[in-house]
C-alpha cells in the first residue's frame, strides 16, 4: 500500500536526520545550533516536504488523506504556503476521530495542532497558539513521535513571548510519549528554566 510505503520512507529519512543531527551536535562540541548545521537541516526539512505534499496531492481516499495530512500540513508550513498549510491541518482534525485506533492518530493531532499554532502566532494571536501547543502533546504518541520525538517548532517562538511555563507543561507532557529523549528533554527543561532557549535541533524541522 502507498501510505505504508511513505511511513517507510519517512521513517528511513527521520532516521537519517536523526544519525545526522547527532553526529553534528557531537562535532559542535557545545552544542551549538551553528548556520551550517541549521542550513543542512533545514534542507532535509524542504526536500521533504516536497515529498510530503506530493503525497497529499495524490491521496485520493478517506484513509490515503489521514495518513498524508499531518506531515503536509507541516509540509507546507515549511514551503511557505500558509493557505494549504491551515486547510491539510483542518482537514487532519476533522479526520481523526474515525481513526482513533491507528498508528497515525497522534500524528494527526500533534502535527495539525503545530501547524495551526504557528499560523496564529504569525497572525499575533499568542494564546490561540500557546493553545493549540498544549493540544499538540494532548494526544497518545505514535510509532514515529515515539522514536523520533514532537516538533518544538511551535515551542521555540512562544518561548520568547513570555511563555515558558507553558514551554515547560509542554516539554513534560513529551516525556509521556518520548522515552527515547529524556537526555534531551532534561537538557532543554534546565535551559528554559535559566530564561536561556534550547537549540532544539532537528526538532525544529519535524
Amino acid at each position: 500500500m502507498p501510505a505504508m510505503q511513505s511511513n517507510h520512507r519517512r521513517s528511513v529519512n527521520l532516521r537519517n536526520l536523526g544519525l545526522a543531527n547527532r553526529q553534528l551536535a557531537h562535532q559542535s562540541g557545545a552544542g551549538q545550533l551553528t548556520p551550517a548545521l541549521e542550513r543542512k537541516l533545514m534542507k532535509v526539512a524542504v526536500d521533504r516536504a516536497h515529498k510530503e505534499l506530493a503525497e497529499w496531492h495524490t491521496a485520493s481516499q478517506e484513509k490515503e488523506r489521514f495518513y498524508a495530512a499531518p506531515h503536509a500540513a507541516m509540509g507546507a508550513y515549511t514551503l511557505g504556503d500558509r493557505t494549504l498549510a491551515r486547510e491539510i491541518a483542518v482537514e487532519a482534525l476533522r479526520l481523526a476521530p474515525a481513526f482513533p485506533d491507528n498508528w497515525n492518530y497522534g500524528n494527526a493531532l500533534h502535527f495539525a495542532h503545530t501547524a495551526l499554532g504557528l499560523l496564529e502566532l504569525e497572525r499575533g494571536n499568542t494564546q490561540a497558539a500557546a493553545e493549540h501547543l498544549r493540544l499538540s502533546a494532548e494526544m497518545p504518541g505514535s510509532p514515529q513521535l515515539n522514536s523520533f520525538g514532537p516538533s518544538m517548532r511551535l515551542a521555540r517562538d512562544l518561548l520568547p513571548l513570555g511563555f515558558a511555563d507553558q514551554v515547560l507543561g509542554y516539554l513534560r507532557e513529551c516525556r509521556r510519549f518520548w522515552r527515547m529523549g529524556e537526555t534531551w528533554l532534561n537538557i532543554w527543561e534546565k535551559k528554559v528554566q535559566l530564561g536561556a532557549m534550547p537549540t532544539f535541533f532537528m526538532q525544529l524541522y519535524r
